[in-house]
């Protein structure tokens, strides 16, 4: 008898054992290639209101694309494809459960769609900007007396697929 419930149990034992797999870690998800699918402004600097995707669509309808591919390694490269070329930028990131770090500037983000779907959004501050497009500590006023570039603050959103 003991026998008998052994050789019934064993199989089920395996199945118990070789069916226990790990969750990946968010690296080992977030690790691949990614396509911007959607990308805007919100009305609003604090993530609310509609949202102003009109640059992005019309980018799209020239072709242009972005990938964003994260290695294991730590290492992100971003590239965005023009028609007539691209361009590539490449970082260290880190992650854990609610925050993606690119060079170190984290900011939060969803997953969905059976982690096949990266949401960011990405609040920034008000900037000025000079000539060589390097940020200058200023207000609004003085950033317009010296004839620089003001930048409202903003918040935008990021949508990427899993390739």
């Amino acid at each position: 008898m003991m026998k008998k419930l052994l050789l019934l149990l064993i199989p089920l034992m395996l199945v118990f054992f070789v069916g226990c797999e790990e969750d990946p870690t968010i690296e080992e998800i977030l690790a691949g290639t990614w396509k911007v699918t959607n990308m805007g402004d919100y009305e609003n600097s604090d993530c609310t209101g509609a949202l102003d995707n009109s640059e992005w669509v019309a980018g799209q309808a020239f072709g242009v694309t972005m990938t964003f591919v994260f290695s294991e390694g730590g290492t992100v490269t971003m590239t965005t494809a023009f028609p007539d070329g691209s361009e590539s930028e490449s970082s260290t990131w880190t992650a854990d459960d609610d925050e993606i770090c690119i060079d170190g500037d984290c900011i939060g983000y969803t997953l969905s769609n059976n982690d096949e779907t990266l949401t960011i959004k990405d609040s920034y501050p008000d900037e000025c900007y000079d000539d060589d497009y390097e940020t200058v500590d200023m207000n609004e006023t003085a950033c317009d007396a010296a004839g620089y570039y003001w930048e409202e603050g903003g918040c935008a959103l990021f949508t990427m697929t899993k390739q």
